[in-house]
């Protein structure tokens, strides 16, 4: 699976207009290989749009860009909305358990997103690999409130991770963190395997998600 992670910082007074743009992307539901796309405001950032989404394969994702996304782009105009985009691409490594056991459902049912971009030292990546699997996605599933995710690297540089995970709420996620995130990352020594972390969450916005219809 490829995962696009794209963040835009939206001008203050295009906030209404860059959220209705973003249904547009309606159109690319019934594309070859379009597995469903997210996205939402990061509630840290209330201008910063978070959206990702997933494609079976690098070849249906190309195709895309080669020749669907420029046309929708170009009519819409959304990119007069933003001050800045970033986009990058990752490649799933695996995948993270919860409640449900397809990903599209996981897309369809979350209400909360979580994600988390980690650059990691060299001489720790299996580690960091290790942990995700033992310690972090079985820890997540406990709380009965994670749906499930996607433990992913990155395209083009094999230090950096993205780890990806739906939840039932913000509620549920915010209890998760008060309660047991600590007792985690105590157990998974994060501190020893990280150069840099950053995070977004966000709320699942209903009208920006795209689901392909041939799932």
């Amino acid at each position: 699976m490829l995962i696009k992670r794209i963040t835009c910082q939206v001008k203050s007074n295009e906030v209404d207009t860059f959220s209705r743009l973003q249904t547009n992307w309606e159109l690319i539901h019934n594309l070859k290989g379009f597995i469903g796309q997210i996205g939402g405001w990061d509630i840290k950032n209330k201008l910063s749009a978070c959206i990702y989404s997933f494609w079976e394969s690098k070849e249906d994702y190309d195709y895309f860009m080669g020749n669907v996304h420029d046309e929708i782009v170009s009519k819409s105009n959304q990119s007069k909305t933003y001050s800045s985009i970033n986009v990058e691409l990752f490649e799933e490594v695996n995948n993270i358990t919860g409640l449900l056991d397809d990903f599209i459902s996981v897309l369809r049912k979350s209400k909360f997103i979580r994600t988390a971009l980690t650059d990691v030292k060299e001489d720790r990546i299996n580690h960091f690999k290790e942990v995700q699997n033992q310690v972090w996605s079985p820890g997540m599933k406990t709380t009965n409130a994670m749906l499930g995710g996607k433990f992913a690297c990155s395209s083009k540089d094999n230090h950096r991770y993205l780890t990806l995970t739906g939840w039932v709420s913000q509620e549920a996620h915010e209890n998760y963190t008060n309660h047991l995130f600590t007792n985690l990352k105590l157990r998974a020594n994060t501190e020893l395997d990280i150069i840099r972390i950053s995070s977004q969450h966000f709320v699942s916005e209903d009208s920006w998600k795209v689901l392909g219809d041939h799932l």
